[in-house]
């Protein structure tokens, strides 16, 4: 069984995910005591509890209501009593499900890096949006007008595509960011064998190419015996890593070989310490740019959801954003930048409320307000 909070990657051929075996980790409101070989316990300062989640051959899960992969959004939408406003959820599987020990076979670590994904050129734009928009954890509509999802998705995926093809027209003709993600998937291998250790990584986009599905077909090619679940989105959202998260669920519920797989997922890691920094260390190096830095407003800018998805459906993205630009600023305040900052939300879509402020609103009333210097700075 293995228990894994947002953070370090301990890879070791010792079986151990976090620390040496049987040591005690803490992060935030989570304290983990991990042994892949052995137990595992979690505390949490939620408004529940995590328990172990055993998964039978067939995918099912024996001892709660079905889920693969217990959030505490998911457990939110199942009625559970849980409301998180940590990062740090341990989520557990059981390794032995079929009965045999993981060290009866070479043991072969995967890493999957889970992204959106991005149209490569402009042909690529509108099939893009309707995979994004086809999403109902995107478009969430009622049960009775589900049948509706792809018809909407195409037309809004031809309605937005000519304004979307301008933005990514201006940026080189498509997006860069499956390039990104591979370069991250290099490094991140490179990295882990420095440190002795070996790990297969993999990219699965959510909405482009490579697929998700891709991926999963080629580490079942590859054998791997346990699978790292990271998601490239430093919060957690129902939208983003949730939806992704979703994909894995039901291949869990229908693939025998991955109903046995030890699995291991980090839903969010905007606290730890080196992504602060290293927010911190862009900010400072573009405010110095500035004829007076000390002057200029520093504006985050954040992908927005609707407002039902955090009041209704207990998304912790609005609180997750929220506690990371207070982390942000307070590193920056550590160095002695004071400077004033303000997050709105961006990407609205459609009739109903998203988070707000909203962004294009927010510049208007800061120009208003007579701010003169502004740094924007995408955060998600």
């Amino acid at each position: 069984m293995e228990c894994v909070r947002s953070g370090a990657l301990d890879l070791g051929r010792s079986g151990n995910f976090l620390g040496k075996s049987g040591s005690t980790t803490s992060c935030g409101k989570v304290r983990c005591s991990t042994n892949l070989a052995g137990s595992t316990k979690c505390e949490q300062n939620l408004h529940g509890k995590v328990k172990p989640l055993l998964l039978s051959a067939s995918g099912k899960a024996r001892g709660t209501s079905g889920l693969v992969h217990r959030s505490a959004v998911l457990k939110h939408q199942h009625h559970l009593s849980v409301r998180s406003t940590s990062t740090d959820v341990c989520t557990t599987f059981d390794e032995d499900v079929k009965g045999v020990s993981s060290h009866a076979v070479e043991e072969k670590i995967g890493v999957l890096l889970l992204n959106l994904g991005g149209p490569e050129t402009l042909n690529d734009v509108q099939p893009f949006l309707f995979n994004l928009f086809a999403d109902p954890d995107i478009i969430r509509l009622p049960r009775l007008f589900r049948f509706l999802q792809r018809p909407l998705a195409k037309l809004i995926s031809t309605f937005r595509a000519p304004k979307s093809k301008e933005g990514y027209a201006s940026i080189g003709g498509g997006s860069p960011l499956r390039k990104i993600t591979d370069e991250q998937a290099n490094a991140l291998k490179v990295a882990l064998k420095s440190k002795n250790l070996e790990a297969d990584i993999y990219v699965g986009m959510r909405y482009w190419y490579p697929f998700t599905e891709e991926a999963i077909d080629q580490i079942k090619k590859d054998k791997i015996t346990k699978l790292v679940v990271l998601p490239l989105y430093p919060q957690y959202s129902i939208s983003t890593s949730g939806s992704s998260i979703r994909v894995l669920q039901n291949i869990v519920k229908e693939d025998q070989y991955f109903a046995g797989l030890p699995i291991s997922i980090i839903e969010s890691w905007y606290q730890r310490e080196g992504y602060v920094k290293s927010m911190a260390d862009l900010i400072e190096k573009e405010l110095s740019v500035f004829t007076n830095p000390e002057e200029v407003m520093i504006f985050f800018s954040a992908h927005g959801v609707p407002l039902t998805y955090v009041k209704d459906a207990g998304d912790p993205y609005r609180d997750q954003m929220e506690d990371c630009i207070a982390l942000i600023m307070e590193e920056l305040k550590s160095r002695g930048t004071l400077n004033d900052h303000t997050l709105a939300y961006q990407s609205r879509v459609g009739p109903v409320q998203w988070l707000k402020p909203y962004t294009d609103e927010v510049l208007v009333e800061l120009g208003q307000k007579g701010v003169k210097s502004l740094l924007a700075v995408p955060v998600r």
